[in-house]
């Protein structure tokens, strides 16, 4: 008999709010189940009680069978900073399997061997993440639970996990948001939002299709909400007046209980999102010029002064109107030093870089911030130093309705106030985009509605993201990609690329 987790009614509450809210699913020896949902949503909470870090307030999880298990957080744990590579492998694998370990360290893109006495507080993320992933499957356990597992790998060592995930011959229970990832290993996608859960079993393009069928009818079922909380306002007022008079106030009573109960769910549920995500932006008065030059590298390098290693030496490049770039490096290559370069948050050591004449430029920032008291129109207007409408019109071309635009985006959700930033990116209407890995923990709306911005749109875009399937389908003009501390224009197909950098 298979092995199996099984969580059952499982709640959980937080300040007074409730995270999870009767969540139930079963994963066996043999499958792979992805828990996908918004920032926020209560997945790394629910991975946490699975594994028995936390007490649920009611509901169980049940293991049948004697279960071994290993959970990789999202974070490398601090109480092993003080440790060195050694050290953490032997207590958590043992002697018997480094090389295991080591060989797993060194598919993800990390020689654990040669840095095995290294310690673990000096690692990158990247690199106390490979450290973690390469113990977690060495013991071989019935489950690994992962949460975000791709998080801090770079592209390369992405596509590597994906063969250790699919490989490994016990469950997996799993977080992510990189569609790669889901794609290629995830056999039923367990979907978390307000606190309830949504299974669809099999792949990932079963989940997308139920999804927007499930949209569809979320649409139908607000429409009809809203039409019957306008009937029962205008009932209310009238029996109000009646029930003034002494007439029918058991009427009266009963229809506002149901007024209050049918606005507040109308509140909690929100607006669903239009199950068509193709949007269109309005594209006027960019890029007028195509094939103007817009930024240009000659013979450029930086080195930071207490470095002896040029980061980037000897480097060409230069971008037109138009142009869709994806900039390609490994974790560490230097790609942020590069992006500070162009923009001009450094300076060049050796060589010249600079833009055309009359030449607009937009960066996003995933770690930018901005007030949560505001409202999505407010925060573009600030940003954009536009009117109401030009605002309005920015966040819609991102599918944030009216209502959402008008409340503080601290009550919006992480996917939500990503749409923001991106609002303010595209709205500015630039020659060139910037974007320093956008598709880090957004939903799939959000990912589709990224996509469709950078179709579209005709202002030349720099990329940067590990996000296999995003460039697939972003369909760059051409890469750049750090080599030999030198970046290289490339015309060749992405798997070419990845397998040169490995």
């Amino acid at each position: 008999m298979l092995k199996t987790i099984s969580a059952k009614n499982v709640h959980y509450t937080v300040d007074g709010k409730n995270i999870l809210q009767g969540v139930s699913f079963k994963c066996t020896q043999n499958e792979r189940l992805c828990i996908f949902g918004e920032n926020g949503a209560g997945k790394s909470t629910l991975l946490k009680i699975v594994c028995g870090e936390i007490l649920p307030d009611d509901g169980s999880v049940e293991r049948q069978g004697h279960i071994r298990f290993i959970y990789v957080p999202q974070e490398f744990g601090r109480k092993y900073e003080e440790n060195t590579i050694e050290e953490y492998i032997k207590e958590n694998a043992g002697e018997s399997l480094y090389k295991k370990v080591f060989l797993n360290g060194t598919k993800l893109g990390f020689d654990l061997e040669k840095h095995k006495d290294k310690y673990c507080g000096s690692l990158s993320g990247g690199q106390q993440k490979i450290l973690a992933l390469s113990v977690a499957f060495a013991c071989a356990p019935d489950f690994i639970l992962l949460d975000e597992p791709e998080n801090h790998l770079d592209i390369v060592s992405r596509k590597e996990l994906v063969d250790l995930m699919s490989n490994f011959r016990g469950g997996i229970i799993f977080i992510s948001h990189d569609r790669l990832v889901i794609d290629a290993t995830a056999t039923k996608i367990a979907e978390l939002a307000q606190g309830l859960m949504t299974i669809t079993e099999g792949v990932y393009e079963d989940y997308i299709d139920m999804k927007m069928k499930n949209l569809g009818g979320r649409q139908r079922a607000y429409d009809a909400e809203s039409k019957r909380i306008k009937q029962l306002s205008k009932s209310v007022v009238i029996l109000q007046q009646k029930a003034i008079r002494g007439k029918d106030i058991a009427g009266y009573r009963k229809a506002k209980a149901e007024l209050e109960e049918l606005k507040a769910k109308h509140r909690q549920s929100g607006r669903p999102e239009e199950g068509q995500t193709k949007i269109k932006i309005s594209t006027t008065n960019q890029a007028l010029h195509s094939g103007k030059l817009l930024w240009r590298m000659t013979d450029g390098a930086y080195k930071y002064d207490d470095v002896p290693a040029y980061i980037f030496d000897k480097t060409d490049l230069e971008i037109r109107a138009g142009n869709k770039v994806v900039l390609l490096g490994r974790n560490g290559a230097g790609k942020s030093t590069f992006l500070k370069c162009v923009t001009g948050g450094l300076e060049l050591k050796k060589g010249e870089a600079g833009w055309g004449n009359e030449v607009s430029w937009s960066y996003f920032d995933q770690h930018a911030s901005f007030s949560l008291s505001a409202t999505a129109i407010e925060v573009v207007m600030h940003e954009l130093r536009c009117g109401e409408s030009q605002a309005q019109a920015a966040l819609g071309a991102m599918k944030l309705d009216s209502l959402r635009m008008k409340i503080p985006s601290g009550q919006l959700s992480g996917g939500e106030r990503m749409r923001i930033r991106f609002a303010i990116a595209f709205g500015k209407k630039p020659d060139l985009i910037i974007l320093d890995e956008p598709t880090n923990h957004i939903d799939e709306i959000t990912w589709e509605i990224l996509l469709t911005a950078c179709r579209e749109t005709k202002s030349a875009i720099l990329l940067v993201t590990h996000d296999y399937e995003f460039i697939q389908e972003f369909e760059p003009s051409f890469f750049w990609m750090f080599k030999n501390h030198k970046i290289v224009t490339r015309h060749k197909e992405i798997d070419v690329l990845l397998e040169e950098m490995r």
